[in-house]
């Protein structure tokens, strides 16, 4: 395998080290679905345990539905707080942890463990692969969006069991599906 050219290895190691995970400034702009078609593409990108791709993006642009999970979010948040020491806590307090409601968008980043079937190279012997593997569409997605000028935030407040539940009520998403991330 060769290098990169010069010029294009600089561009990507500026954009690696530009990545910042995004809490605040968002817009309500929308995310135009070119912009959006690109990050998404790259995100499919990612190498996978016996090129399984068990990733999945669901793409949440209702305000309804991103204030349910916001809810679900700052009841994880609250319970979080609750097991800090004081000092901790009103420290924590003041962190923004999450921006649901004023991201234009989120992006449900799920794991299909059962995609490709029982046999898939690499995962009889360490299962947990498929989720590995979701983790660098995750990045990739993360860099692309960087490149696009577009900002991402994982957000970990959540009860992974209560987001699927909430998602499968409202948007049909098969139980089965392992949530990996929410942007």
């Amino acid at each position: 395998m060769s290098a990169l050219q010069p010029g294009d290895r600089e561009a990507l190691h500026r954009v690696l080290h530009a990545r910042r995970d995004v809490r605040s400034g968002f817009v309500d702009t929308p995310v135009d679905d070119e912009r959006l078609q690109r990050v998404l593409a790259a995100a499919h990108t990612a190498p996978s345990v016996g090129f399984s791709q068990p990733w999945d993006f669901l793409v949440l642009r209702s305000p309804d539905i991103r204030d349910e999970l916001a809810a679900l979010a700052q009841e994880q948040r609250q319970e979080f707080a609750k097991s800090l020491p004081a000092a901790r806590a009103r420290a924590f307090a003041g962190l923004r942890v999450e921006a649901i409601r004023e991201a234009p968008l989120g992006i449900v980043v799920t794991c299909d463990p059962t995609r490709d079937g029982r046999h898939v190279l690499g995962r009889r012997t360490q299962p947990r692969m498929a989720a590995h593997s979701v983790a660098g569409a995750v990045q990739n997605l993360w860099l692309a969006a960087r490149a696009e000028g577009l900002g991402v935030g994982w957000v970990s407040f959540f009860d992974e069991r209560e987001m699927a539940a909430l998602l499968g009520r409202r948007v049909g998403m098969p139980q089965h599906l392992e949530v990996v991330a929410y942007l």
